[in-house]
C-alpha cells in the first residue's frame, strides 16, 4: 500500500490549481481572486487575498492521517481583518492588540511579518478545510468546518477554494451533505462515494446523522466551475490545456 506524502500533496493541490486560476484573467474576476503568496516555511501554507474581501487569509496544512490507501489533509484557515470590517469585532483583546502591532503585522498587506509567523498559530482560525486525497493526489472528499455567521468572509475563500479545485481538475462533487454539531456546522462535497464511506467508518461517523443537501445557489456555482470553458489570457505566453 502506498502512503501518499501529505506535505508534497497539499503543495501540489494548491499551487497547481491556482496557478491554472491565474492564466485565466475572466475566471481570476468571476471567482473574486485577487492574489496568492506562499509562507516560506515547512508546513505548507499561503496567504490569499480576494477582490471582494479587505482582510487576508491564511491557509496552512497543520495534520494528516491515512484512510485507506488514501490521505485525510487537515488545513487551518485563517483570516486577519481590516479594522473596519464586522468581523474586526469578534476577534478577542489579545488578537486585536497583535493585529495594531507593526512589530507582528505588516498593515499594508494585513499579514503576519515572517519573524512573527509563529505567534499568532493559534489565533485568528475561522475554519478548518479537509481534503481526502488518493495516491495520484485527486481530491476524493472535501469538507469544512466554521462557526461564523453566513456572512462572514471565510464563505467567500472556501467558494473560491473550491471554484478554483473544480475548473482546475473538470470535475465536482457528486453528493453533499452537512453535519451540524452545536454551534458548528461541517460540510462535505464527496467526490467519490466509495471514499466517502471509507471516511465515514474511519471516523466512527453514521450517515443518518447527515443532512443531505440539495442543489442551491452556492452548490450550483460549484458544480458549473467544472465546465467552465474558458481561454488562456493573451497577456502573458499560454501554458493551459485548452
Amino acid at each position: 500500500m502506498s502512503r501518499v506524502d501529505a506535505y508534497h500533496a497539499t503543495r501540489i493541490i494548491i499551487e497547481n490549481a491556482f496557478s491554472h486560476l491565474t492564466w485565466h484573467e475572466d475566471v481570476c474576476e468571476k471567482t473574486g481572486f485577487k492574489g496568492i503568496s506562499q509562507v516560506w516555511k515547512e508546513d505548507p501554507a499561503w496567504y490569499f487575498w480576494l477582490n471582494q474581501v479587505k482582510g487576508a487569509f491564511l491557509l496552512r496544512l497543520h495534520a494528516e492521517e491515512p484512510i485507506s490507501n488514501n490521505q485525510y489533509l487537515s488545513l487551518s484557515l485563517h483570516y486577519f481583518p481590516a479594522v473596519d470590517e464586522e468581523s474586526y469585532q469578534s476577534l478577542s483583546k489579545e488578537e486585536k492588540e497583535m493585529l495594531s502591532d507593526r512589530s507582528i503585522f505588516d498593515l499594508e498587506t494585513i499579514t503576519p511579518q515572517f519573524e512573527a509567523y509563529d505567534r499568532f498559530i493559534s489565533q485568528f482560525i475561522v475554519a478548518e478545510i479537509g481534503f481526502v486525497i488518493d495516491p495520484e493526489n485527486d481530491l476524493q472528499l472535501l469538507l469544512y468546518s466554521s462557526s461564523k455567521g453566513e456572512n462572514h468572509p471565510v464563505y467567500s475563500f472556501i467558494s473560491l477554494l473550491i471554484n478554483t479545485l473544480n475548473f482546475q481538475s473538470k470535475r465536482h462533487h457528486l453528493q453533499a451533505f452537512v453535519l451540524q454539531d452545536e454551534s458548528v456546522k461541517t460540510t462535505f462535497l464527496s467526490y467519490s462515494e466509495a471514499v466517502f464511506q471509507q471516511f465515514l467508518a474511519s471516523f466512527g461517523l453514521n450517515l443518518n446523522l447527515f443532512d443531505t443537501l440539495v442543489d442551491d445557489d452556492k452548490l450550483n456555482e460549484w458544480l458549473h466551475a467544472a465546465h467552465i470553458d474558458a481561454v488562456c489570457s493573451m497577456s502573458s505566453s499560454c501554458s493551459c490545456s485548452h
